[in-house]
């Protein structure tokens, strides 16, 4: 006999995290989670033979999860289009084993986990229906993906730490250097709490390409939910030489204002990436503005409707459709969600 008990997310929190998307619990402490979202995206100067606008379906995700105290699991079945501000509005409809893993908890707070998994540093979600904004901003778009790995956890009260050794990559162009994908990657990372401000530390290491180090601090003040995601990249050493600058250095600053089922979230970035060429492929393109607000109304628990308006300042950034350089970029996009 099938028992289902409906759940939805709270009102304060509608678009973060597949915990807060549960549909309900099947027998054996199954759970069933996900979202899907989708809608109209505009980015002008796209690139010669590119198309400026998209009708796409920007997140499908179904999440099974379950277990028992001592080995539980997740793992995801879906698409996702995860559109950002650097990189005009693609199609994709390749549904695939998004993620999956096992975890056994230990003794005192300690845990592993095996599969294929979602990695730690970085602020923003891949699953974008996850995000206060709607298009992925200048920071996230180099920050990792899933990748097949194992990861040791431990949570304490006003501590955790995190370290997990990376194989094969769900996505095997992401850092790939003449075609020839990353082999191996590492990370490593530690939260704590200081003075009410949740404060999050991370490194991820991709063998011979380059390193993040990063930091994420969030804060909720009355009726706002602030937060600051700070990233560092360094190309590798044999790779360094290539380029004019070795690093770069960029912050991204939300501010996520409630009022009822209204929210307005703000997002302002800025990059310094020299002649690095980490976010943007052009030595002339020294630093990267962005800034972006995306009204967005709930109509249910569950249901909301976004709007965003982006603009994104890069010098000889972008290329117009005749293959002509353009300093600035517009980003539009509408985008109806649902998640369960």
């Amino acid at each position: 006999r099938l028992m289902v008990s409906i759940t939805t997310p709270s009102a304060a929190s509608p678009l973060q995290g597949a915990e807060s998307m549960r549909l309900g619990e099947l027998p054996g402490k199954l759970r069933v989670a996900g979202g899907i979202s989708g809608g109209e995206f505009y980015a002008s100067n796209p690139g010669p033979e590119a198309s400026d606008n998209e009708t796409l379906l920007s997140n499908v995700l179904f999440e099974l999860s379950g277990g028992d105290p001592f080995v539980s699991f997740a793992a995801a079945v879906g698409e996702t289009a995860t559109p950002s501000l650097l990189i005009p509005p693609e199609a994709n409809q390749d549904v695939d084993l998004e993620y999956a893993s096992l975890t056994l908890q230990g003794p005192a707070g300690m845990a592993i986990e095996a599969g294929l998994l979602k990695p730690d540093a970085g602020f923003e979600d891949t699953y974008t229906y996850n995000n206060h904004n709607l298009v992925l901003g200048a920071l996230a778009s180099q920050q990792p993906y899933n990748t097949a790995g194992i990861k040791l956890t431990y949570a304490g009260r006003n501590l955790s730490l995190n370290g997990a050794y990376y194989g094969k990559r769900l996505d095997e162009t992401e850092y790939a250097i003449n075609g020839e994908a990353a082999d191996h990657a590492w990370e490593a990372g530690i939260g704590t709490t200081i003075n009410e401000l949740s404060c999050r530390f991370y490194h991820y290491h991709v063998a011979d390409r380059r390193n993040l180090t990063g930091a994420v601090i969030e804060h909720t003040y009355k009726n706002i939910y602030l937060a600051l995601n700070l990233d560092r990249w360094q190309w590798d050493k044999a790779l360094s030489a290539q380029y004019g600058s070795k690093s770069s250095l960029g912050g991204a600053f939300y501010a996520v204002p409630e009022f009822g089922k209204f929210c307005l979230p703000i997002r302002v970035e800025f990059i310094e990436q020299k002649s690095s060429g980490i976010y943007l492929d052009n030595p002339e393109t020294k630093r990267i503005y962005a800034a972006t607000i995306s009204p967005t109304y709930r109509y249910t628990k569950a249901s909301y409707l976004r709007l965003e308006s982006s603009y994104v300042y890069a010098n000889d950034g972008f290329l117009d459709n005749n293959g002509d350089t353009k300093d600035s970029r517009i980003y539009l996009a509408m985008e109806l969600g649902y998640l369960f």
